[in-house]
């Protein structure tokens, strides 16, 4: 009986053992890749991917990073978001190889619209991040207009004011959405703003709250004018229940009183539609 219990307290000792053994085997070899990486794998090659606008050169100037670097001493996520300040870069992945490769894949930003700042332009994109001053005119762009820039800075953003914010959602849902084909320019009101259409046709919103609903809602209307046989030269969003046009000669005094102008009541939306029939 003691014999016995001698040799499983003898096993339990051999079990223990080889935990042991095995814990700091582990701890070795964990511990010898860490100074391995840190100290031995350098940057022998960086690779970049997804840059036309922007040079090579200053995507390894912003992230700082050039060949002979100790590769894993790099903080990946650190150098996304150095070469993510650059206006024109939207995103940003960096990868490591132990074979001392550095990938970085970018995502560059597109500009779509265009602003005047004193004696030049100024293009944004879609997210109205400021990306670029310049003295040449883009008829493509949409044009903004209205706007008080006092201090601009290149990878900045138009519209960051807590008071902007139902501003700011409109005029990226312009940008972003089926509307930006056909809107030439965006006149930025006190209250409200405007949209010209490529067609020359005035577009008046009194108010910029519940933007998502009233861009689809212009879209339709814009449809159903194309089936008008009228000039019609101004749409009011908001005169009342349903969007209205207005003529060419009843332009001028549109804004003031609603004679003479066509209840657009094809211009309703899902939204009163649903409503109405609740």
């Amino acid at each position: 009986m003691a014999k016995r219990r001698r040799k499983r307290l003898t096993a339990k000792q051999r079990n223990r053992r080889r935990a042991l053994f095995s814990i700091l085997f582990i701890a070795i070899i964990t511990i010898g890749v860490h100074l391995v990486k840190n100290n031995l794998v350098t940057i022998k090659d960086i690779r970049i991917q997804g840059n036309k606008k922007v040079s090579r050169e200053e995507i390894l100037k912003r992230g700082r990073v050039d060949l002979g670097d100790k590769l894993y001493k790099q903080d990946a996520q650190a150098i996304e978001a150095k070469i993510e300040a650059i206006p024109y870069i939207k995103d940003a992945k960096v990868k490591r190889s132990i074979r001392g490769i550095l990938s970085i894949r970018v995502q560059e930003r597109s500009p779509v619209a265009q602003l005047n700042f004193r004696d030049h332009y100024v293009n944004v994109d879609q997210d109205l991040r400021i990306l670029e001053k310049t003295m040449q005119f883009q008829p493509d762009y949409i044009k903004i207009n209205g706007l008080t820039i006092k201090n601009l800075q290149m990878g900045s953003y138009l519209f960051l004011n807590d008071k902007q914010k139902d501003l700011r959602k409109m005029v990226t849902g312009v940008l972003e959405g089926d509307l930006k084909d056909k809107i030439q320019a965006i006149d930025i009101k006190d209250q409200g703003l405007d949209l010209l259409t490529k067609d020359d046709i005035q577009v008046v919103f009194e108010s910029t709250k519940d933007s998502d609903y009233k861009c689809k809602q212009l879209l339709v209307v814009l449809e159903k004018i194309k089936t008008m046989d009228k000039n019609i030269s101004m749409i009011l969003m908001d005169k009342g229940k349903d969007p209205v046009a207005v003529t060419e000669s009843n332009k001028a005094q549109a804004r003031e009183d609603g004679n003479n102008m066509t209840p657009l009541e094809g211009g309703r939306g899902e939204k009163e539609e649903k409503d109405s029939r609740e």
